[in-house]
């Protein structure tokens, strides 16, 4: 899981977040951030999610917050939550290739066909820090059309 600092606070500023307006700082929602994935990783999932859950509703234009929500939905199963989650993110960050190959494999394994359509424009990138994320892709894709 990663969270890139740059998207923790609201990108378009057109309103006010729900953090900014009642005076939560860039670096609290960081450290409580570092904390959510902190359990994650010692697979405290429910209390991670919690703090994770709160991050995105003090802060709902963060790609980060969701994309970090989406990948514990991922890891407790909740399919139809870490869908959702990644859709925030690709709506908020249209390059994150990562949440795209994630949301494409989750919307396969639940039958929608949309899947191969966020995997083909994976597959598409042609950044090579994307290389690997590229060939993962292309490997799904190429199994699917077998299948």
């Amino acid at each position: 899981m990663r969270i890139e600092l740059k998207n923790l606070i609201g990108l378009d500023g057109s309103t006010p977040t729900f953090a900014q307006t009642y005076g939560i700082t860039f670096d609290q929602g960081v450290e409580w951030a570092e904390q959510g994935l902190e359990m994650a990783r010692e697979g405290r999932l429910d209390e991670a999610r919690v703090i994770l859950e709160g991050l995105v509703t003090l802060n709902p234009r963060s790609p980060g917050y969701w994309y970090a929500l989406g990948s514990i939905y991922e890891a407790q199963e909740l399919a139809a939550d870490a869908i959702q989650a990644f859709t925030q993110v690709i709506q908020r960050d249209v390059r994150n290739t990562e949440a795209l190959l994630r949301l494409g494999v989750l919307q396969l394994k639940s039958g929608d066909p949309a899947g191969l359509e966020s995997l083909q424009k994976v597959a598409k990138d042609t950044r090579s820090e994307n290389a690997s994320l590229v060939a993962r892709a292309k490997s799904i894709l190429s199994v699917s059309k077998a299948a």
